[in-house]
């Protein structure tokens, strides 16, 4: 039994042979459970099949951007070509004709095409889409992306009226040396390719036949300004104006009728005087200058026409930009249309435009102011009250009329201009004390030739200046004057108005100064139709502004 019981104490405290092999293996199990090593792989791998899928979502989506950019630049081509009045092939024809030569073909109808048209206008609009297969986006499900193309353009080129305000004072006569010519000359080329872009051919400046622009689409005033704005006796004679004189044609406008865009032919305007306020002697410099270049040129369609009264500008006189942008917002205001139609019964203007200036309200309408200056605002001279018309107290004789006599009435006297004294009566009522004699004198009453013939305003002032009239020191000055401050003033209210009218105001402003820069700049319609420059840029400036005019648009 003894060794029985040691025998078996020995086999338990000796471990079985088998029991090693299973201890080694779970000891490797629970070391491969603690070993970490390797675990950063795994997370690489999975990083790199999310940083290869979202790359390939933006690959994607880059590919989509450069379908979708192209075609809709194209579809935006096309509908611009087919809108132009100038297009003779049908619209689809232009639309498909355009995707068809950049293999976008597939991607457009003549069904998504649709197009209307009138004599006056034409509006094409157009949609397109491409289907885009996806490359890795079909691993999220996404196996193809929409890009979609839509436009529409349109092209109004008429019931386009303009109204092209110039500066001819003195000073456009002054030389440019950028410009390497005259300012007014510069002017001259400037304007008429103006006039050709707008009224003969847009891609052409310097077209003046086989013009592409339909007649009597548009309409231009050509207003040139310097001191005052001479509109001529035949529009005088449509509106409601003062009649002393017929010497000149020109209205002196009150502050409050530049607060309203409207030259109304109800209302009682004052004629200009027709005098001379800056020589001494015989009056020539007059406030209401009547040169014929200087003459508005109505609401004219002949391309020709134009061309013929720019190139006869010339330049003298004080600078009115506010009259000149009076004149140019009247000839556009629906008020003016009893005016022009006057002028179409006089032949002034052409019958096609009996019924203009159109409404505001009417559809399609384009009406566009365009102005120009070389410098600032100067001074206005105008006649006061009580010296417009009426007796002047100056008399002249009808045998001797340089022998003037100018009353006094404090003393009841007559000045005498050729001989200095003082009399009684005007020389030609009477007889007259002479002396005379050369080594004595020998003095005689005698009667005076002729008979005296007092002069009206007007008439006074058509022989004599302002200053002959001041130098008789008992005489009040008969004229006033708008300075540079009420004249930006009155420029700031009439270019407000025109533009609370929808009336599209370009300025220009040519080789001025900074402050003159602000005045024009704070005219025009916006900053950007504000154009300043030197005379190697004033050509392309009227160009731009004409191609602006008359360009196509996208309107969607």
């Amino acid at each position: 039994m003894v060794d029985m019981q040691e025998h078996a104490d020995r086999q338990k405290r000796q471990p079985r042979a088998n029991a090693v092999p299973r201890l080694r293996e779970e000891r490797a199990i629970g070391g491969l459970c603690r070993d970490e090593s390797g675990s950063l792989v795994i997370f690489a791998l999975f990083m790199f099949v999310v940083m290869l899928l979202v790359g390939g979502m933006a690959m994607d989506l880059v590919r989509y951007e450069t379908h979708r950019a192209r075609l809709q630049s194209t579809l935006d081509r096309a509908v611009l070509a087919a809108a132009s009045l100038n297009q003779e092939l049908e619209p689809e024809e232009v639309v498909l004709d355009y995707f068809d030569r950049a293999d976008l073909g597939a991607y457009i109808g003549a069904d998504d095409i649709t197009a209307s048209s009138s004599l006056t206008s034409r509006e094409v609009s157009a949609t397109a889409r491409m289907d885009m297969p996806t490359t890795f986006m079909r691993m999220l499900g996404i196996t193809d992306l929409q890009t979609p193309a839509a436009g529409t353009a349109e092209e109004s080129a008429t019931r386009t009226e303009v109204s092209l305000v110039v500066d001819v004072s003195g000073s456009m006569g002054w030389w440019s040396y950028s410009g390497g010519d005259s300012k007014i000359n510069l002017l001259r080329m400037a304007a008429i390719q103006f006039v050709n872009i707008l009224m003969c051919d847009p891609s052409d400046p310097d077209a003046t036949t086989d013009c592409t622009v339909e007649p009597d689409t548009v309409s231009m005033t050509l207003v040139p300004y310097a001191q005052q704005v001479l509109a001529g006796e035949t529009v005088l004679d449509q509106l409601t104006v003062t009649e002393e004189h017929e010497y000149s044609s020109c209205i002196t406008f009150d502050a409050e009728d530049f607060e309203e865009v409207s030259i109304d032919p109800e209302t009682l305007y004052k004629r200009t005087g027709h005098f001379d306020a800056y020589n001494w002697s015989s009056p020539t410099w007059w406030e209401c200058s009547t040169d014929a270049w200087r003459r508005i040129l109505p609401m004219e369609n002949d391309p020709q026409d134009l061309r013929d009264s720019i190139i006869d500008l010339q330049a003298s006189g004080n600078t009115s930009i506010d009259l000149g942008m009076k004149w140019g917002a009247g000839f556009l205001d629906p008020s003016f249309q009893p005016v022009i139609q006057g002028l179409v019964d006089a032949g002034e203007v052409d019958q096609a435009f009996d019924d203009r200036p159109y409404s505001y309200s009417e559809n399609g309408i384009k009406k566009v102011i365009v102005l120009m200056t070389d410098g600032v605002n100067t001074t206005q001279y105008y006649l006061r009250d009580g010296y417009r018309s009426g007796p002047s107290g100056v008399y002249y004789n009808t045998v001797y009329p340089d022998r003037v006599s100018v009353y006094r009435p404090s003393t009841d006297m007559f000045y005498w201009t050729y001989d200095g004294d003082w009399h009684d009566h005007p020389y030609g009522s009477g007889s007259s004390y002479s002396c005379y004699g050369w080594w004595w004198w020998s003095c005689s009453w005698s009667s005076e030739p002729g008979s005296a013939v007092e002069y009206s305003f007007p008439d006074l002032w058509a022989n004599y200046t302002i200053d002959w009239y001041e130098q008789f020191w008992w005489l009040d000055t008969p004229v006033s004057y708008n300075g540079n401050s009420t004249k930006d003033a009155q420029l700031d209210a009439i270019c407000s108005a025109a533009k609370d009218h929808n009336i599209t105001v370009y300025t220009i402003g040519f080789e001025v100064t900074s402050a003159s820069a602000a005045v024009m700049q704070s005219c025009a319609s916006s900053a950007a139709h504000y154009f300043d420059v030197d005379g190697a840029d004033l050509t392309d400036a009227f160009a731009a502004i004409a191609r602006q005019i008359s360009a196509l648009r996208l309107v969607n």
